[in-house]
């Protein structure tokens, strides 16, 4: 039987060992997400410096090693997005797993094993079905309103999942076919990058603006799910 006000939580504390914390990690995922999308705006800013330098450059009224020097910031922004993402997204791996093993333990484990919060980021590659089913049925199985035993597949999912697939997944691969030849290429020569610096502004405001969108997104799932999850189990976020 639920207890009162209808939450599910079975006789299973988090902390005993048998459950994990998510809350901390959640917090920090959302931090991250956040910084990157921070760094793709603060990109666009050096971009448009380093613009001007590449047409120098082009224009032969400074040297490769200068143009080199001055973009320095916009090839640095492209360094700390990319870190700051693949931080991001092993947060967010350890994060799904340590939510699936605690519904796995709350017997309510359903076709995603807590394995497939990793493995399922890298099958398609580049194109995220799995986390999306799997983000879809974290959300179902975490419905603290269900009493235990429950049906927990019959709860309402998030309509943020299919926005945030659309906006991590389909709009960024979409991006990726169009812009094949955008942004800075170490392996370039000066000349090729300055080129490429060029070419890829717009790419690079789309690129930016569509981060801040899915970051708005993917905080608010963050948040949606840890907060149902919490209540699932009790956990404090505090």
């Amino acid at each position: 039987m639920a207890p009162p006000g209808g939450r599910a939580t079975p006789n299973v504390p988090v902390g005993s060992g048998a459950l994990r914390h998510v809350g901390k990690l959640a917090n920090a995922t959302i931090i991250l997400t956040i910084a990157t999308a921070a760094l793709s705006i603060v990109s666009v800013w050096a971009s448009r410096a380093a613009r001007d330098d590449a047409r120098d450059l082009l224009d032969d009224t400074i040297t490769a090693e200068e143009f080199v020097e001055r973009a320095a910031p916009y090839l640095l922004m492209s360094v700390l997005q990319g870190v700051a993402t693949v931080a991001t997204a092993v947060l967010t791996m350890v994060w799904m797993f340590r939510m699936a093993r605690n519904h796995r333990t709350l017997h309510r484990g359903g076709t995603w094993a807590p394995g497939w919060a990793i493995g399922g980021w890298f099958l398609p590659p580049l194109l995220f079905v799995i986390p999306a089913l799997m983000f879809r049925e974290l959300w179902r199985s975490a419905d603290p309103t269900v009493p235990v035993g429950g049906d927990w597949r019959a709860s309402r999912t998030s309509p943020l999942i299919p926005l945030w697939f659309v906006l991590y997944s389909l709009v960024p691969l979409g991006l990726l076919v169009g812009q094949s030849a955008g942004g800075l290429s170490l392996g370039a020569s000066e000349r090729d990058m300055a080129q490429q610096v060029l070419d890829g502004q717009g790419a690079a405001i789309v690129s930016a603006a569509v981060s801040v969108a899915g970051a708005i997104v993917y905080v608010l799932l963050v948040r949606g799910l840890t907060r149902r999850h919490c209540r699932l189990t009790g956990e404090s976020r505090a």
